[in-house]
């Protein structure tokens, strides 16, 4: 029996470009949409001595005017953040709102980009939500240069299942028609 390689799979799927990793580099996918090129692959994210398994969705962007949010899922760790008054936006929708917590730097574009239902629906269709505008290079490695900026997806543990990687797909190529149609990134 052949062991499946998801990114192999899901890059013929989409007809993305299957990068073979190599030393401590997943094999990744990348997909070229419109002006952007997204990419998934698996990160090991190493803390002294233990590591976790995480799958990533990244996407570099020019930003345009200097939107920044990040949404998650709201769980136990996160409701104690709220209880202790972290700020969250609140986007008028009772249940998105009580399930994610919305942070940005801009309450008004980024509820106007929430209101887009099938991406509201795309974000609640994943079972785990970590979306963010940051100038972290893939999430937790070095700082971007100035002016430079990733639109960016994580996840604990490796995604095996197409269909889930077809809907973050999905979700990423909405959310970057929104931020385009806003004129936040070019």
């Amino acid at each position: 029996m052949t062991k499946i390689n998801i990114w192999q799979e899901f890059a013929k799927e989409t007809n993305g470009t299957f990068n073979e990793g190599y030393s401590w580099r997943s094999d990744s996918n990348e997909i070229e949409y419109k002006n952007w090129k997204i990419t998934f692959d698996n990160y090991t994210l190493w803390s002294g001595k233990y590591s976790t398994q995480l799958t990533r969705v990244i996407v570099p962007i020019t930003l345009k005017d200097n939107l920044k949010f990040e949404i998650y899922r709201e769980g136990f760790t996160r409701k104690i953040e709220k209880l202790f008054g972290a700020q969250d936006i609140e986007i008028g929708y009772p249940e998105f709102d009580k399930a994610y917590i919305i942070k940005s730097n801009n309450e008004f574009k980024i509820k106007k980009i929430l209101r887009n239902k099938e991406l509201r629906d795309l974000i609640e269709s994943q079972k785990e939500v970590n979306i963010q505008i940051l100038n972290q290079k893939g999430i937790w490695e070095k700082q971007l240069p100035v002016n430079e900026f990733e639109l960016s997806y994580f996840t604990d543990g490796k995604i095996l299942d197409l269909e889930v990687l077809n809907s973050l797909l999905k979700l990423f190529k909405v959310l970057l028609d929104q931020l385009f149609e806003m004129d936040c990134i070019e």
